[in-house]
């Protein structure tokens, strides 16, 4: 590695430690003030401004948490490291930049706006959303897509022997499976104004009811060909055979996302410690395919 290589890293490093800095500030360094309403803001019923706000308050508690716990900073030094171990610099530094690029983009997109009047939110993908989501962006953001920029800088000459592992086409299936499920207990609840903003909080919330919903979540992923993974013609099979993994391993495999949804907080940052175990893996493996000895092939039927 060159040593604009290294300095490239080094200020990438610096950069996504920045941006964790200006959140701590936020987050621990700040007075709130909490205003109240007469009334409350109905957002119930079926519609794809309610899905998307389900979405985005999902993506909001994610991607917060991430940076306040310095994970820009973390998928950095991880990328540097492993890049010098293996010589695979170009798909790594592809893997770290792509995920800080979706770290700015989802900062300034995914808070729930309050309207003018204070007592009201802003309907999502509204013209009023997208010109308020625009003032949000700020120097926080310029700084995750610097660090990105830099990443990319320090690895755009190399040549890599580890294979892509379809993480584009598996993060977007993921994507696509997640909306028919939200889709699906919005339903199930009557309402998307149940869901509190965000899957994950209506987890937390109703604990029995969650984990009785969390089974048709088990079987839908058990089948290793969901929808979102027929449109993006990707499946899982067995690391070992290249086949049908076989129940057991498909049932390790279903069982991680509704459980640890279920589980406040701590199931979350394993959430997060799993989709990051990808950036390091030769075939961008997740940790839950390791441990059931699975992977994700395109499918060609």
């Amino acid at each position: 590695m060159s040593r604009l290589a290294h300095l490239a890293w080094a200020a990438a490093l610096a950069a996504a430690a920045y941006s964790t800095w200006g959140a701590w500030q936020v987050e621990y360094g700040s007075s709130y003030a909490v205003l109240g309403c007469v009334g409350l803001f109905d957002t119930g019923g079926f519609s794809l401004t309610s899905l998307a706000s389900v979405s985005l308050g999902d993506a909001y508690e994610i991607a917060n948490l991430a940076v306040v716990w310095g994970v820009p900073s973390i998928l950095v030094l991880t990328g540097f490291l492993m890049s010098a171990a293996t010589g695979n610099r170009a798909i790594i530094g592809y893997r770290v930049a792509g995920l800080l690029v979706l770290l700015a983009i989802v900062g300034p997109a995914t808070p729930s706006y309050m309207a003018e009047d204070g007592c009201s939110v802003i309907p999502v993908l509204s013209g009023e959303w997208f010109a308020t989501v625009a003032r949000a962006y700020g120097p926080a953001e310029s700084i995750l897509l610097l660090s990105a920029l830099l990443v990319l800088l320090a690895t755009r000459t190399a040549r890599d022997t580890w294979p892509s592992g379809f993480a584009g086409r598996r993060a977007v299936a993921f994507t696509f499976d997640y909306l028919i499920f939200v889709a699906f207990l919005g339903f199930f609840e009557g309402g998307f104004s149940s869901l509190d903003y965000g899957l994950l909080n209506w987890f937390r919330a109703n604990e029995p009811t969650s984990l009785l919903v969390a089974v048709p979540a088990f079987f839908y992923v058990l089948t290793g060909r969901t929808f979102g993974k027929r449109l993006m013609r990707i499946r899982v099979v067995s690391a070992d055979t290249g086949h049908w993994p076989g129940w057991r391993r498909a049932a390790v495999r279903a069982l991680v996302f509704p459980v640890l949804t279920c589980v406040p907080q701590c199931g979350l940052a394993v959430l997060l410690v799993d989709v990051l175990w990808s950036v390091a893996d030769p075939a961008a493996r997740t940790l839950h395919d390791r441990l059931a000895g699975t992977r994700v092939v395109r499918d060609l039927l």
